[in-house]
């Protein structure tokens, strides 16, 4: 079969896989779970990925994570895609007939949860690039690896994210993975258009909390105590200095944003403790050593200058992703073909992070968005990823699904 017969088969079977595919997507919409809680989610796909021909599947990677390998006929490298598959603790305001009504345990506290990241997209599509590309298993020139991803989103505290477990577990090894794409849907472009670009895609992510320890006393005689609020007070207006003052900018931007900040429990008691809580992002590496070696020197010194003690804790670490050069080079025709050179769109380097950056760390990785806002309406009313009244045009699953299968047909044919 040439080039030209297997994309015309590509388009065929994604066709065919439309109305099948909307239903995975609203179950998956319906069955949202949040980070490592994934369970009915893995059994969902991997269910259908075991009733595909040709597929190696195997589930219970980094807990609720799946991997499935489909081996071609003919001789090649290995090419991987990555879906993420959790949702987010954010009460969906769509309307749907089929919106979540799920709640769960977040932190200890009752929380609703949704696809209002858009992974239920992400996913079903992946679901669709298998299903097709298992029925051209004698044309593909190499092995295909399907990475269903947990925790994406942010892990619990203290347990590592998603992309770093699946690395750590092997799942770019046995067979070795030589390249990798992700997708994400995105509500900036409609169905059809594709937002890509080379180099430096999402910034690096560090989450950090930090306590300040004080003396507790009465709020008519603080002099009696020493007050961690204030300290507090003091290194939230003093951290931005660091942005502004302290980090080469002209490298790539970088943001400080607190998050939180709470301390006591009643108006006129001064408490012995309070908590903050930080996001750290830089789009370089080097500004980002210096803003994790300031942010704990300045929390301690504010803490000190106000008698009280403080305590850095280092949480969770996202890397700055890199979409490879080569790799996009090779794939941007493919892009273009696919998408039609007038509908793709080129972003720029995000402050937002994504633990694909540990794929992309150890092979060549290639992160693009496909476009998912609703066609009926203008850009302007399309609401962002994470927000309540986020929604994907099923559209975008047919183009998504068939942007996956021709770049992984491609991509085997060209690395």
């Amino acid at each position: 079969m040439n080039h030209e017969a297997f994309y015309e088969c590509i388009d065929k079977l994604v066709a065919e896989f439309t109305a099948p595919q909307i239903q995975i997507f609203r179950w998956l919409h319906q069955h949202p779970e949040l980070a490592y809680q994934e369970y009915e989610t893995s059994q969902y796909i991997q269910k259908h990925l075991e009733n595909l021909p040709n597929l190696e599947v195997q589930s219970h990677i980094a807990k609720t994570g799946i991997k499935a390998v489909l081996k071609g006929e003919k001789p090649g490298p290995t090419v991987a895609i990555r879906a993420d598959i959790d949702a987010l603790p954010v009460k969906e305001e769509t309307g749907l007939e089929y919106a979540s009504n799920v709640k769960t345990d977040y932190n200890g506290q009752e929380t609703s949860v949704s696809h209002v990241c858009g992974h239920d997209a992400s996913t079903a599509a992946a679901i669709g690039t298998a299903t097709v590309l298992s029925q051209l298993q004698s044309e593909l020139p190499g092995t295909v690896v399907f990475l269903f991803q947990p925790a994406e989103e942010g892990a619990p505290t203290g347990v590592d994210g998603g992309a770093m477990r699946m690395v750590q577990e092997g799942v770019l090894k046995d067979p070795e993975v030589h390249a990798i794409f992700g997708f994400h849907a995105n509500n900036t472009c409609f169905p059809g258009q594709v937002m890509i670009r080379e180099g430096p895609t999402h910034a690096s992510q560090d989450s950090i909390f930090i306590r300040i320890w004080g003396e507790q006393a009465h709020g008519s005689q603080p002099w009696s105590g020493k007050d961690p609020i204030v300290a507090g007070a003091s290194l939230i207006n003093s951290l931005q200095t660091l942005i502004s003052r302290e980090v080469d900018l002209q490298k790539g931007a970088a943001v400080i944003t607190v998050g939180y900040f709470w301390g006591g429990i009643k108006v006129n008691i001064i408490p012995e403790g309070a908590e903050m809580g930080l996001t750290v992002r830089s789009l370089d590496e080097s500004n980002r050593e210096i803003l994790i070696t300031r942010i704990k020197e300045l929390a301690e010194l504010k803490a000190e200058m106000h008698g009280c003690q403080a305590e850095v804790i280092y949480g969770q670490h996202y890397p700055l992703n890199v979409n490879n050069i080569d790799l996009y080079d090779a794939m941007l025709p493919t892009v273009e073909r696919v998408a039609q050179a007038k509908n793709v769109l080129y972003y720029l380097a995000s402050t937002k992070s994504e633990d694909f950056s540990y794929f992309s760390q150890e092979i060549p990785g290639l992160y693009m968005y496909y476009g998912a806002a609703l066609c009926d309406r203008p850009l302007s009313e399309s609401k962002p990823n994470h927000h309540p009244e986020f929604r994907v045009d099923e559209k975008a699953l047919k183009f998504a699904t068939r942007l996956e299968c021709n770049l992984i047909y491609d991509c085997l044919r060209k690395i």
